[in-house]
């Protein structure tokens, strides 16, 4: 909205266009864009499990957040095939996000279900190091 707002009061640059080479990423899907997403999403779990959540929100945040704004400047300005190319990224994105952070969970699920040998503790138990049985003496 700022930037149609932007462009009816002819306060943008006389030579603005949306289509910097650099922002190409931004319209066009290509496997990256389905492996950055899918990363951010497993992130975004971690952060859920390891209270690192403001770190993990700017990985989210780079996969979600320029897709979006170029939606919104294309949008503005009128270059709706652009707008299209941004919005089927931000979706991608979205979809993979909500992929990756399940896939964490069931991964994890999944390692933890595995049969160990009997008597030992699990590794990030805060028991692992202790022996099962403790020999009692009792002295007097």
């Amino acid at each position: 909205m700022l930037t149609a707002l932007l462009d009816l009061l002819d306060l943008l640059p006389s030579g603005f266009s949306v289509d910097v080479g650099v922002l190409e990423g931004l319209t066009t899907v290509n496997s990256s864009t389905f492996m950055v997403a899918l990363a951010a999403g497993i992130a975004g779990m971690l952060a859920l499990e390891t209270r690192a959540s403001a770190t993990i929100g700017v990985a989210i945040s780079v996969t979600t957040v320029p897709a979006s704004a170029y939606l919104g400047v294309a949008a503005g300005v009128g270059e709706l095939s652009k707008a299209e190319g941004a919005l089927l990224v931000l979706g991608i994105n979205i979809a993979m996000l909500v992929t990756g952070a399940p896939s964490r969970s069931w991964c994890r699920t999944r390692s933890r279900a595995a049969p160990r040998p009997s008597g030992e503790l699990h590794s990030r138990s805060p028991r692992a190091r202790l022996p099962t049985r403790i020999p009692m003496t009792v002295t007097r």
